[in-house]
């Protein structure tokens, strides 16, 4: 062998134990470390996590918001019941020519208070009593078989204006608590004077603000309140202030003490989910206090509160409302720390698992690099690594395909989900309308049937007075027209909602059909039609320049029509309105600005106004809360989105970002046919 050739050979190893190396450091780079599973491990944990906790946040208030409306609404519909009890009794004196203690006492008991008005710690009825008249009062009680009746306070300790002074005539039940308020004359104090000159002067049943009862004679002494409704003479509600003064006859009232009133009457709200104090007034004044369910608000970790305004008889209150533990413990966020933990877990196992693996493959790369020194054939070891990469691209090509073909399998699911929701709208919606037709049709033949009556009535009292009574006069003339107003006013709501619901499902299984559009064209088209309204409101419409689009003409229509109409609607009268449309090219896309200076939205409700029959602000404007969430919904199948910004009382601004073309799915994906043949 020659010194060439030997030197040649010892080249040759070098090189092939340097291939090797590199090989086997190659082998165990591909595997992910140990280092690298630990963090990718608690990076998970903290996303799934926190994505996890928010999303039971987002529940939680979702649901604290429905019990606070649930609650709300319980209170001001048993308050009402209260008021449409007085109105029965007011009815009753209204009715009858002349109504004793017996009478009186025989009626109320028929009410049947105990079971029907739990809460209430009577009815009763406060008579007016004219000047020098207090002696005649009290002699007539008397002879009623009530000896000890006296009018009290005297007239020289009565506070206020000595023209309006009254007694408590009756009040039942008449047990002993009851029995020590006969014959007070509630005018003598402010507040409940403040309440009765106030019902009076309105003729509408008023609460007055919180006092002590005169009936609290023992050591539980509780908030209370009275709602009065006045009683005039002939029954029936003069047309002028000075008129219900001066026909004013008593007033029919309804004490209440406060604890018990809400323990009996709306036992739910303690030990519940939510904890609720009522204060008397605008504001949570701790003097104020009518009634709270527990001795503190302690909110835990949730910390959900809020303070609502609601008017019981003309009095305004406000509802405190916060979390207590029950709703707490009910909330899924109580399972976050437990993700945590098991995502910690996890991650320590595959993080031991990942150690292991990797010291397996140390140990097989350095057995492999043993046994590749034996080889020192270059293109041997290129073949073999050459093999490796077209399986793993094989393996990566067959994924590919699965994941295609569970995409598009997962895209027909929700498809066909979608399809099912929309038809099932469309079909409720459908159903509801037969049985409001009825409805609608029975009122009509009514409202024929009222008319017929009134001419009835009519004749009656030209050939007989007496036999029409102004009761019955007012109940044909007043009383049923405004029932069947309601009734028709109620079911045209009704209607309007219901078509409502018919377009969404119409507009949601309508294909869209992309054609160019004109937009400047489309936005004068629209100021057109808006000429009267903003005429009307001494208002501008601006509009800059607008790009051509390729898009679903009838979408874009209804998706300005909403948001320019909205601006309009919702100017103030209080300036000159200006309402401006301009566009701002995003490559792909074009961004649509809708801006105005109207009455503004609170940050609180700019989520709210985009859901369906939600609407934000005062209710002094037509509509039914469909239209913004009609418009995100076309916004979202152009494949857009829409966003607004706004500050209350300055104005807001609506950002449309839609494509400047998009596909027709009428005529399906052309790609994948392109690609098939």
């Amino acid at each position: 062998m020659s010194d060439h050739d030997a030197a040649r050979r010892q080249d040759d190893g070098r090189g092939s134990n340097g291939i090797s190396s590199r090989l086997a450091f190659l082998r165990r780079r591909s595997f992910i470390t140990p280092a690298a599973v630990f963090a990718i491990g608690i990076l998970s944990t903290l996303v799934v996590g926190v994505q996890y906790d928010r999303i039971a946040s987002e529940r939680d208030a979702q649901r604290f918001q429905s019990l606070v409306v649930q609650r709300v609404i319980s209170i001001d519909e048993r308050m009402a019941l209260y008021v449409g009890l007085l109105r029965g009794v007011a009815a009753h004196f209204a009715a009858e020519e002349s109504v004793d203690r017996a009478d009186f006492g025989a009626f109320v008991q028929r009410l049947r208070l105990d079971e029907e008005y739990p809460g209430v710690q009577g009815v009763g009825y406060a008579t007016v009593i004219e000047p020098g008249g207090e002696a005649d009062l009290e002699a007539s009680a008397r002879a009623e078989g009530r000896e000890a009746f006296r009018v009290w306070p005297p007239e020289d300790d009565a506070a206020g204006d000595a023209s309006l002074r009254t007694a408590i005539v009756y009040l039942e039940p008449e047990d002993e608590r009851n029995r020590a308020a006969l014959g007070f004359d509630m005018t003598s104090e402010a507040v409940r004077r403040e309440a009765m000159v106030r019902a009076r002067d309105r003729g509408l049943s008023t609460a007055s603000g919180r006092v002590t009862l005169v009936q609290e004679t023992d050591e539980d002494v509780q908030p209370g309140f009275l709602i009065y409704l006045p009683v005039f003479e002939g029954g029936a509600i003069p047309g002028t202030v000075e008129e219900r003064r001066r026909r004013l006859e008593g007033y029919v009232y309804a004490p209440f003490r406060a604890r018990n009133l809400f323990d009996r009457a709306l036992a739910q709200g303690r030990g519940g989910e939510l904890d609720y104090a009522v204060y008397d007034g605008e504001s949570a004044d701790p003097e104020n206090l009518l009634y709270r369910t527990g001795e503190t608000f302690d909110r835990g970790r949730l910390g959900f509160r809020t303070a609502e305004r609601v008017t019981i008889a003309d009095q305004p209150w406000t509802v405190v409302l916060e979390t207590t533990d029950v709703f707490e413990a009910a909330s899924p966020r109580v399972f976050t720390p437990f993700i945590f933990i098991a995502g910690l877990v996890a991650t320590g196992m595959l993080t031991g698992a990942s150690v292991r693996q990797a010291r397996a493959v140390d140990a097989a790369e350095a057995a492999r690099a043993d046994v590749e020194e034996l080889n020192h054939t270059l293109e041997h070891r290129v073949e073999r690594r050459t093999a490796q990469l077209e399986r793993a691209r094989a393996r990566l090509a067959d994924l590919n395909v699965n994941l295609e073909r569970a995409v598009q399998a997962r895209t027909a699911e929700l498809s066909a989900a979608n399809e099912e929701i929309q038809r099932f709208a469309y079909i409720v919606s459908h159903d509801l309308r037969a049985p409001l037709v009825n409805v609608m049709g029975f009122t009509s033949e009514l409202e024929s049937v009222r008319s017929e009556i009134e001419s009835f009535l009519a004749a009656v009292g030209e050939r007989a007075p007496d036999l029409v009574t102004e009761d019955v006069r007012l109940a044909v003339e007043t009383d049923l027209p405004e029932a069947l107003g309601f009734i028709r006013a109620s079911t045209q709501k009704m209607d309007r909602l219901i078509n409502a619901i018919l377009k969404l499902s119409r507009e949601g299984r309508r294909v869209l059909v992309p054609e160019p559009v004109d937009m400047q064209a489309l936005v004068e088209t629209l100021r057109e039609s808006l000429t009267h309204q903003l005429v009307e409101r001494e208002a501008e419409l601006v509009v800059g320049d607008l790009p051509s689009l390729v898009s679903d003409r009838l979408a874009l229509e209804q998706i300005f029509g909403n948001l320019v109409e909205n601006a309009v609607k919702y100017l103030r009268p209080d300036r000159p309105g200006r309402v401006s449309l301009t566009a701002e090219d995003a490559g792909p896309l074009v961004r649509f600005v809708v801006a105005d200076n109207g009455r503004g939205i609170e940050p609180g409700d700019f989520e709210r106004i985009f859901d369906l029959f939600r609407r934000a602000g005062r209710q002094d404007v037509a509509g039914e809360g469909i239209g913004l969430a009609h418009t995100r919904a076309l916004v979202r199948r152009l494949g857009g989105t829409v966003e607004v910004a706004s500050t209350p009382g300055e104005g807001s601004t609506f950002t449309l970002t839609l494509p400047k073309i998009i596909e027709d799915v009428s005529q399906g994906p052309k790609h994948e046919e392109e690609e098939a043949a």
